[in-house]
């Protein structure tokens, strides 16, 4: 049996300035059943020092681990691997929870599950608070649709995204399905979108909503939301892989996936460039767009490059 009800995973890389907010809202919590797991990927800012103070003040259960520079999905990878907990959240290192948070969300899942027969529910999903950088009218109108038309419904992540509903999501999983299901690893790349894994967890189980707040979130200049572009052309392969797999479970556009894998396959010098292929015909009759597209995207890449000197 589990220790705790829930993990929360925090990632982190010279976040020492950000990372006290965060624990201050996991002391905050009204609920103490959880397990708060600190995976440092390489920092040098005193991380290590801040967050074993932490630990030697007793306030809360706290792990802490350290991996050399490996990037955030080996550290989630890690993470799953070291739960205690029968769920998992990720919760980035500039990210917040409000402080009945753990409470509401193990509320949710016990009379989740009450109900039985949960081999296909993978976990649910909550909002975010970006009510800084977006209307608070706006998210209030989400949340309230989301209670009327979804409230106890077992569905899939993309039926609540066409409906309107999806936006910035915090997405609870079970620990045991997510140890089934872990993010790829490529040489010498640190990073592959989360969308790969939870569309690909989206295509096998269900999810449900639970229409209410549980994090404030901001964009750092040094986060990962930031430089989600930027990361992407610095691991080709992991972008690749993500395409490869959208079409292989008819997630989103074809055609899109397929001008998206030539391009990046491009940028690779088409190397094992239809190895693994979902739709060898596809990616070659898409090849002209799919240049093009490398065409443009190297334009912006120089683009970023000039604007990090």
């Amino acid at each position: 049996m589990n220790r705790y009800s829930i993990t929360v995973f925090t990632p982190t890389y010279n976040r020492a300035h950000t990372l006290p907010k965060l624990y201050e809202s996991l002391c905050a919590q009204e609920s103490r059943d959880f397990e708060w797991i600190v995976v440092d990927d390489g920092s040098n800012d005193g991380t290590k020092e801040l967050t074993e103070a932490w630990i030697a003040e007793d306030k809360i259960h706290i792990r802490y681990f350290y991996q050399e520079n490996a990037g955030k999905m080996a550290a989630h990878n890690f993470a799953v691997d070291a739960s205690e907990s029968d769920l998992f959240l990720c919760l980035d290192s500039d990210d917040i929870l409000n402080a009945s948070a753990v409470g509401q969300i193990l509320e949710f899942w016990k009379n989740l599950t009450a109900r039985g027969n949960n081999n296909e529910l993978c976990g649910f999903v909550s909002y975010k608070d970006f009510s800084h950088l977006s209307s608070k009218t706006r998210l209030n109108e989400t949340l309230k649709r989301a209670k009327a038309e979804y409230s106890g419904k077992l569905v899939h992540l993309k039926d609540i995204q066409k409906a309107g509903l999806f936006g910035e999501m915090a997405i609870i999983i079970r620990t045991d399905i997510l140890r089934k299901h872990k993010f790829p690893a490529f040489e010498g790349e640190t990073f592959v979108t989360d969308a790969y894994l939870w569309e690909q967890l989206d295509s096998q189980y269900l999810f449900a909503l639970m229409p209410c707040i549980t994090q404030f979130c901001t964009y750092n200049p040094d986060g990962y939301s930031f430089n989600y572009r930027r990361l992407l052309f610095s691991n080709p392969q992991g972008y690749r892989a993500f395409h490869n797999q959208r079409i292989r479970l008819a997630s989103g556009s074809k055609l899109k996936s397929a001008i998206c894998y030539d391009a990046i396959s491009a940028r690779m010098g088409f190397r094992k460039f239809l190895a693994d292929a979902a739709a060898p015909g596809l990616y070659i009759a898409a090849l002209p767009l799919g240049i093009g597209k490398y065409l443009l995207d190297s334009i912006h890449l120089k683009t970023f490059r000039n604007l990090g000197k």
